[in-house]
Formats: structure tokens, C-alpha cells, sequence
């Protein structure tokens, strides 16, 4: 799985990314010097839980994709199977064409979570 993300962040030049469970659990990493795993897995977590309850409250179903711009980057959130892939960008990366890659890589951990699930 760290090779998916490693490949993801190389193609479209992330600061970094992550799998994560949604109540926060790391799962596997690729993110660059000084960035706390501790914090981001808590931050995605924080996030999921909020909008679940939110899309609940409203009668919405679970999120595919969640897009969180800041003046410092973007975090990215997507719906991996029974995880979820956290990407961060810098704030000048436009994410039009990376959408295809992070989606295709939240695609590669499903089946690499289906794979692992079925070997185990």
C-alpha cells in the first residue's frame, strides 16, 4: 500500500498521504519530513466524523470525496473501501487533473484491502 501512495505523490507532487480507518487508525503513510502522522490521522478522523454526522443528519449517505482548501494547501479525502485516503497538496496545485490519480490510487487500495482482507 506504501507504494500506491508513494507513486500517488510523486505524479502529482503532494506534500503526502495516508490511509487511514475512519476513527483516526493509521494504516500505511507516505508523507514528507515534518509532517506529524499523529495529528494528521487525527485530523482526518475529526473530519470524517463530522461530516458523517452532518450528511446523517441530513439524510444524505457517506461522502466519496471531501476537498478542504486553506490558504496554506489543500487536503483531500477519499472514500478507500473500508478506509479512507488523505492527500495533502500544496496551496498553488490546481487539483483538476490529480483528481483522476487520487481516485485511481483510492481505487489500487481497495483492491489492495480486498486482497489482504482475503488472505488473511
Amino acid at each position: 500500500m506504501k507504494e500506491i501512495l508513494h507513486e500517488l505523490n510523486e505524479t502529482i507532487a503532494s506534500r503526502g498521504a495516508i490511509v487511514v480507518t475512519n476513527d483516526g487508525m493509521l494504516i500505511a503513510a507516505d508523507v514528507r519530513e515534518g509532517i506529524d502522522l499523529d495529528r494528521l490521522s487525527a485530523l482526518g478522523a475529526a473530519i470524517l466524523s463530522e461530516i458523517g454526522k452532518s450528511l446523517q443528519g441530513a439524510g444524505l449517505h457517506e461522502f466519496s470525496q471531501i476537498e478542504i482548501t486553506t490558504e496554506q494547501g489543500k487536503l483531500i479525502l477519499v472514500e478507500a473501501g473500508p478506509t479512507y485516503l488523505l492527500v495533502l497538496l500544496g496551496a498553488r496545485l490546481e487539483i483538476g487533473p490529480g483528481s483522476i490519480e487520487i481516485r485511481s490510487a483510492a481505487n489500487r487500495i481497495v483492491k489492495a484491502t480486498e486482497f489482504a482482507a482475503s488472505e488473511g
